[in-house]
């Protein structure tokens, strides 16, 4: 935080949706510092943004989200037009940086989306409004932004509620999907660029894998395609621990066919009563992880400015992206 004796401070307040939020700009000789803080229904730690490998953002950190979100903005616009710097959280190296663009005036920002298999919550309430703020401001000081917002739509969740309904697991996910969209659109949040989704990039995630495989930093068993994190040598840049640390906390079940229980699936061999696709392994569907670095590489490059998401996502989503 800065002194604001010594500082200019501008801020602005607002309403929206039963949301109250407050975006503070506070203006120095060189560059604006954003605040953004969300109480009452948004209260929570759910907000977490990195990027690979720019600009790292997080919940509470990053989006200091501890004030009451935005209709007008009272500062005065000239200022902040005439200042496109800003500081930023970085959850790579766990500080405020200044803001640098990988391309002058331009912003890419991929934010990693709901799995539709349920109704929304005040999580997914708080941390799309916090982006969506991230996003308006960049656009406000001039940067052309491409935002970037998917859905997965293939998870074993939605599988499991769609054996629940007796119901297709795309007919599941598009109805879940669909009330999302139109929660955002009462809490006047902007729609993004693109909103991919995991069931229309099946051919990009399969051919990424393949070049995983011939990058001899995957492995093929029975129909099941792992990533071998002993490729990774800088496995647990983000979180900052070390693998088996990080492992300690990771929910997943033991696994045979696994080298070592570290490595995560790329590719699942198809199994009875799940839906399953074509692939040169055998019918089956993408792991988690692969699905966003796929999709993000699709509309951004491999390398764009901010990653984001839940703070739940750090790891092991956002570490297994990186790798």
């Amino acid at each position: 935080m800065m002194n604001h004796q010594e500082e200019d401070t501008t801020k602005s307040t607002a309403k929206q949706s039963g949301a109250h939020i407050n975006l503070t700009v506070e203006e120095t000789q060189k560059y604006s510092y954003i605040h953004i803080s969300v109480v009452a229904v948004f209260e929570g730690n759910c907000c977490h943004a990195t990027s690979s490998p720019a600009h790292h953002v997080e919940g509470n950190e990053g989006l200091d989200l501890s004030k009451p979100l935005m209709e007008e903005l009272e500062f005065t616009k000239q200022q902040l037009h005439s200042r496109k710097d800003f500081y930023i959280y970085n959850t790579m190296s766990g500080h405020k940086e200044l803001f640098k663009t990988m391309a002058p005036g331009k912003v890419g920002m991929y934010f990693c989306g709901i799995t539709p298999y349920d109704y929304s919550h005040v999580g997914h309430a708080r941390s799309m409004v916090a982006f969506d703020v991230l996003c308006r401001y960049s656009q406000y000081l001039g940067y052309s932004v491409t935002y970037v917002r998917n859905f997965t739509d293939v998870d074993d969740k939605i599988i499991g509620k769609a054996n629940e309904l007796n119901e297709d697991i795309l007919t599941v996910s598009c109805r879940f999907s669909q009330l999302f969209l139109n929660e955002m659109t009462d809490l006047q949040c902007l729609p993004p660029t693109h909103e991919p989704r995991v069931s229309s990039h099946l051919a990009r995630i399969i051919n990424m894998i393949n070049e995983i495989i011939n990058n001899d930093c995957a492995y093929i068993v029975d129909g099941n395609v792992y990533y071998s994190l002993a490729k990774c040598k800088n496995y647990g840049c983000l979180s900052r621990q070390i693998p088996e640390e990080l492992m300690s906390g990771n929910r997943v079940d033991f696994d045979p066919n696994k080298r070592d229980q570290s490595d995560f699936a790329l590719w699942k061999a198809a199994k009875p009563g799940e839906p399953s696709w074509p692939s040169p392994w055998g019918l089956g569907r993408p792991g988690w992880h692969i699905e966003c670095s796929a999709m993000s590489s699709r509309y951004l490059s491999s390398e764009f400015d901010i990653h984001g998401g839940g703070i739940d996502l750090k790891f092991p989503h956002h570490e297994n992206e990186i790798a």
